[in-house]
């Protein structure tokens, strides 16, 4: 346990009959002082058998703060509290039970529940043409805010032409009535699934349901809240117009979800409507006091104080010429010593070219997997794994899950799944798809082969074996201008990272939000334009997402924060040692 400050007391202390905010800034231990407040309220709790929930916004944000509660309470959290992501929350507590009244599902063989999709299946299509062709109800959905439905087809040029048309009554009309056959057929969107508790919301006859549910949960505590959308906002205020009282806990400055349409403005306005008390955790404990200005500068905040104990080493600030992975020898030299070292970069496009040198896609990520697979180490095969069953899905168009991983909706068992992929790849290296002396046009010839036959493996399942029948014509080519050249010229590149890959460790800024680490490797893009990737958009303006994107990544270490940057111009130099950079 740790030894608490007097505000974080006052939060464990906060009462649970009217609406608080704990406005905790990085490294304010938010986590532990959360546990502790739960921990307390549920060892006074009298209410039984309505309970607590706890709601955050990913799996790993659970189990940790499940891992937290065991310390405090000495056993897990049990009946009738819960813990639980906030989608789980409403796709299980909200609208399960009484989604078919919404939807018109009348559910399959005694089964009623919704199956989630995401944007890469591509079903249930509208009846008229946008822009010059049908768009599948998984590829759009309606945003609360705007008011609209927006498009995510995966095509950035066809997201900004849909995006930017003006939508016809009856093209209104058709993308309403794709989405409701969408529904009644048992599938969703995670969007479709907040859309569906809201319409529920609204519906008389389901009153005593929700009347139910607001005293079977009287309180409930949103961990992350800046990362609360428009839908989740007017869920919260339902609820509120039903009783339940709200703890909302976290940081405005870092709401970096904007393509979830969460936004800081709307959370901020909803504190105010509602009456939320504010307490403030304004102490850093993770970060030197050079990482925590730096920071606080970012986003134009007052400075707050650092950990004294942590040595203030100024950020450093490193540029690469072409492409960032020049900067691996120097990056592993600076942060020699420190244990969780991560590099960070808006999106995964950078980081490849990080560890990479350059991305890898089709047919060079194919090849990838057969090598990664050979190696031997679970980690290998992990991303192994991961590569062929995205390049699988992609080649025959299969309608996936997000998990799995890109797990065919038609498979209930992701470790099927994982077994059969995995099966797949020994089959390809068995077949000398893993020998990186072949040229490219070689292991072409043979990879075209063994996947071609691979419908009549004995590993196939049973679900998806005709979905692989396309496989049988299955034409393969090497990558340009690369058919006599071996693999290794190319995918040594990458084969060659792995030693690195055991100091360093690769994730986008949305995948190390609240994680700590002893160094963090900010890495820019090449050029700005590409999903606020640059530091220049970074710097743009301290209240926009760029900022908070910054501020997000370069609050995760204890004692070193690096940014790796393209060339520098001298007055671009001097912007950034402004900043409270030391150039190297």
């Amino acid at each position: 346990m740790i030894k608490l400050t007097d505000e974080q007391k006052a939060y464990i202390g906060a009462p649970i009959d009217q609406h608080v905010y704990l406005n905790a800034c990085p490294g304010s231990g938010k986590t532990e002082v959360v546990a502790a407040m739960v921990a307390k309220v549920v060892e006074e709790w009298t209410r039984f058998p309505s309970g607590i929930a706890v709601l955050t916004f990913s799996n790993s944000a659970t189990d940790e703060l499940k891992n937290r509660l065991v310390r405090y309470l000495g056993e897990p959290l049990g009946f009738p509290h819960l813990v639980s992501t906030f989608d789980s929350f409403v796709h299980s507590r909200m609208v399960a039970s009484i989604a078919s009244e919404v939807t018109e599902f009348p559910g399959k063989d005694g089964d009623s529940r919704i199956r989630i999709l995401e944007n890469k299946a591509d079903i249930f299509h509208t009846r008229k043409k946008i822009c010059g062709r049908s768009v599948s109800a998984c590829k759009y959905n309606y945003d609360l805010e705007t008011k609209g439905f927006t498009f995510s087809t995966g095509e950035r040029t066809r997201d900004k032409q849909l995006n930017d048309a003006p939508i016809t009554n009856v093209a209104l009309e058709d993308l309403i009535n794709t989405k409701k056959r969408f529904w009644a057929a048992g599938f969703a969107t995670y969007k479709d699934v907040d859309m569906i508790a809201l319409a529920a919301l609204k519906r008389p006859s389901l009153k005593s349901y929700f009347q139910c549910l607001a005293k079977r949960f009287p309180l409930v505590i949103v961990d992350e809240c800046q990362d609360l959308s428009a839908e989740h906002l007017a869920m919260v205020r339902k609820l509120h117009g039903l009783g339940v009282k709200f703890h909302f806990i976290g940081d405005l400055n870092q709401s970096i979800y904007g393509f979830r349409k969460s936004n800081p403005d709307n959370v901020k306005a909803l504190l105010a409507e509602l009456g939320f008390a504010e307490l403030p955790l304004t102490a850093n404990w993770r970060s030197g006091q050079s990482i925590v200005d730096l920071c606080s500068d970012l986003v134009r905040i007052k400075r707050i104080s650092g950990n004294p104990e942590i040595a203030p080493v100024k950020p450093l600030l490193l540029q690469y010429a072409k492409c960032p992975s020049e900067l691996i020898p120097k990056i592993i030299e600076l942060t020699n010593g420190y244990e969780d070292v991560v590099v960070v970069a808006r999106g995964h496009s950078t980081l490849q070219r990080f560890r990479r040198g350059d991305s890898f896609k089709g047919v060079e990520m194919l090849a990838l997997a057969c090598v990664a697979a050979s190696n031997g180490s679970n980690k290998d095969l992990n991303v192994a794994v991961a590569l062929f069953a995205e390049w699988l899905a992609d080649r025959l168009s299969l309608q996936a899950t997000r998990s799995g991983p890109h797990c065919p909706v038609a498979i209930e068992s992701k470790l099927d799944w994982r077994k059969f992929i995995h099966q797949c790849l020994k089959h390809l290296v068995v077949a000398g798809a893993a020998d990186t002396n072949l040229t490219w046009k070689e292991w072409a010839a043979v990879a075209k082969k063994n996947l071609r036959n691979l419908p009549d493996q004995a590993f196939v399942l049973d679900e998806i074996s005709g979905d692989l029948e396309p496989l049988r014509g299955l034409e393969l080519r090497s990558p340009a201008k690369q058919g006599g050249i071996a693999l290794s010229v190319r995918l040594n590149q990458a084969v060659a990272q792995q030693p690195v890959a055991d100091v360093l460790r690769y994730e986008t800024i949305h995948q190390v939000k609240g994680e700590t680490h002893d160094a963090t490797v900010v890495v820019s893009s090449l050029q700005k334009g590409i999903h606020l990737s640059h530091w220049k958009e970074w710097l743009a303006s301290p209240t926009s997402e760029g900022a908070r994107f910054a501020y997000v990544a370069s609050s995760r270490p204890r004692h070193m924060l690096i940014w790796a940057v393209k060339n520098l111009k001298a007055d671009e130099i001097k912007t950034l040692t402004g900043l409270g950079f030391e150039l190297v």
